[in-house]
């Protein structure tokens, strides 16, 4: 079974898929062979705790987030209550279809020995978009699948999978003009439950008046209906690498400087990336996405060091997030970061409800002026 990306349980990005059994439900690029995974999700704040939940009936009519279901399934496993479990995956498939879910099926199922429903439950898991061709070939659990001839059919799906995806990165993505030679290109990542559009539509007015060239693509990997999340960090550093390549390209091949954008899991992507890799980006902002160094070092912010850095969230976003970004960002600041913080009314994370002004305020912010334009809410 899969565990949970990089993105924390509670609230999202998995977001990065990796095998976990013997652990507390909590983000892992790698882990042991073996276990749930948690799909491309929301990202939540570090520390959360699972909920003690006895069964999906406990819940009620309350509303069903998908990565939650599979968050609560994968606890499950962890007790070894596979029944249980296997009511949350249920849940999780029915609410988002996340392809995760049938694959954490198929793990009960060969755990139990019943070979032929795994099968189908990973044939679901394939149509849905699952593309961890590396985790088919590790988790203990499909340990009784891999002499069967069918078998091999379900790894070259994944593999279909993973090159659509990549492929997609580019396709599916948005590139916008200025119409003019930019000054610069500007790198915009969506939300797991976004899209390239959702995050490059409020941003297009502002950066054509500002002379920069938008870039948004598409996450490479399928979570969910209509969803695309960003993958492992090196699948996603490539996927970025693409994309600036492509709009460097269009723009006309110019040596022009490049600043990322990201809501939600996007924005805690555009740091994690430009904090590892000094120089690729000219400046950077996270709109309701977490990215905390810790007691890391400066090493572990190198990127983020003398460039600007911006963190923005809604006023009543939910109070852990609030706390996380904020420590996020008092820990950046030890470690010589930069950090200008804006907030805007609203509830909940990623772009709050009057984008538009936000990403004024966003550009203002990462010192991309705009002509006549009037000072921002960040500080």
């Amino acid at each position: 079974m899969k565990a949970t990306s990089r993105a924390v349980p509670a609230l999202l990005l998995v977001m990065f898929a990796a095998p976990l059994l013997a652990q507390a439900p909590k983000p892992a690029p790698t882990a042991p062979a073996g276990g749930a995974i948690v799909g491309t999700n929301p990202q939540g704040p570090p520390g959360s705790r699972p909920a003690e939940i006895q069964d999906v009936r406990v819940l009620g009519a309350s509303p069903r987030d998908p990565w939650q279901m599979e968050r609560l399934g994968v606890a499950a496993v962890q007790k070894n209550e596979l029944g249980k479990a296997r009511e949350f995956f249920e849940e999780s498939w029915k609410a988002g279809e996340l392809p995760t879910a049938p694959y954490n099926l198929a793990c009960i199922d060969a755990r139990e020995g019943k070979a032929d429903a795994a099968f189908r439950q990973l044939d679901r898991a394939i149509a849905a978009g699952f593309d961890d061709e590396a985790t088919l070939a590790k988790d203990t659990d499909l340990a009784s699948l891999r002499g069967r001839p069918e078998f091999a059919r379900i790894v070259q799906g994944a593999r279909r999978n993973r090159l659509a995806g990549d492929e997609a990165v580019v396709k599916e993505g948005v590139f916008v003009s200025p119409g003019r030679p930019p000054k610069g290109i500007l790198l915009l990542l969506h939300e797991v439950n976004s899209d390239p559009m959702s995050i490059a539509g409020p941003f297009v007015a502002e950066a054509k008046a500002r002379d920069l060239f938008v870039a948004a693509p598409r996450g490479p990997a399928r979570s969910g209906r209509k969803r695309f999340g960003w993958g492992s960090p090196d699948r996603a550093l490539e996927a970025l690498k693409r994309t600036i390549a492509e709009a460097q390209t269009r723009a006309g091949g110019l040596p022009i400087p490049v600043a990322v954008v990201g809501a939600g899991r996007g924005g805690k992507l555009g740091l994690e990336i430009a904090a590892r890799n000094p120089g690729i980006f000219s400046a950077v902002a996270s709109i309701g996405g977490i990215f905390d160094p810790g007691p890391t070092g400066a090493a572990g912010v190198a990127g983020l060091r003398g460039v600007p850095v911006f963190l923005g969230v809604a006023k009543s976003a939910p109070p852990e997030l609030l706390r996380a970004m904020q420590r996020g960002r008092e820990n950046m600041r030890k470690l010589g970061v930069k950090v200008r913080w804006g907030e805007w009314p609203g509830t909940g994370e990623g772009l709050p409800a009057d984008a538009a002004a936000a990403a004024k305020d966003v550009l203002d912010a990462i010192r991309s002026p705009r002509p006549g334009a009037a000072g921002s809410s960040a500080k």
